[in-house]
């Protein structure tokens, strides 16, 4: 149960944030692609605390930050290379 409700805070984390980014990416030409990035270096930098300085963190919330990282990271990338896919 706990697993589903981890699962599910991640998604609708993750798809929260890909669909603001992606309304305002309207206006803003690269808008997402520095939110997405922006976010990675946010949750590295909180990775680099709970793995160095804190060193007790419990081990799901580092799984839970290494796949977001991922998925801001890719995301980033896809919305940077759609762009210049388009020109």
């Amino acid at each position: 149960m706990v697993s589903i409700a981890r699962l599910g805070l991640f998604f609708i984390t993750y798809f929260t944030l890909l669909c603001l980014t992606n309304i305002i990416s309207y206006d803003i030409q690269y808008f997402q692609v520095s939110i997405f990035v922006l976010s990675s270096l946010i949750m590295s930098g909180w990775l680099y605390y709970l793995h160095f300085i804190k060193k007790s963190a419990p081990e799901f919330l580092r799984e839970i930050l290494y796949v977001m990282i991922f998925l801001c990271l890719v995301t980033a990338l896809w919305s940077a290379s759609s762009y210049f896919l388009n020109v």
